[in-house]
């Protein structure tokens, strides 16, 4: 096997796996609301309460993020090892986790700091 189609085959292996990890974002935004709003009912806050304690409000904001950004890192990660490889289309699904990861960041923030 030549060095040129084994290098196919890994930016192809790369490209699938950012892909998936972009198929991925809505399950972990789920899954991160749900952790969210499971850190709320853990700590005995309600969600709707404006005068609840900042904490609690920084550790669901740090927590739900984290977590959303698993797959956006991933997509990220991948596309770019693809792309670095020689196959260019890796860089959509890292720009689409990046811009992903940052405009969940972005409203979260807002939403954490004007609550």
């Amino acid at each position: 096997m030549s060095t040129t189609s084994q290098t196919r085959r890994s930016t192809r292996v790369w490209l699938r796996r950012a892909w998936l990890s972009v198929a991925l974002v809505p399950v972990f935004f789920v899954l991160a609301d749900a952790v969210g709003f499971g850190l709320y009912k853990a700590t005995s806050s309600p969600r709707e309460n404006i005068a609840g304690p900042v904490w609690v409000d920084l550790l669901g904001a740090a927590a739900t993020t984290a977590l959303f950004w698993i797959p956006c890192a991933a997509a990220v990660v991948y596309g770019r090892r693809s792309s670095r490889g020689g196959d260019r289309r890796g860089q959509v699904p890292a720009v689409i986790g990046a811009l992903a990861g940052l405009g969940y960041t972005v409203v979260n923030l807002v939403v954490t700091l004007t609550a």
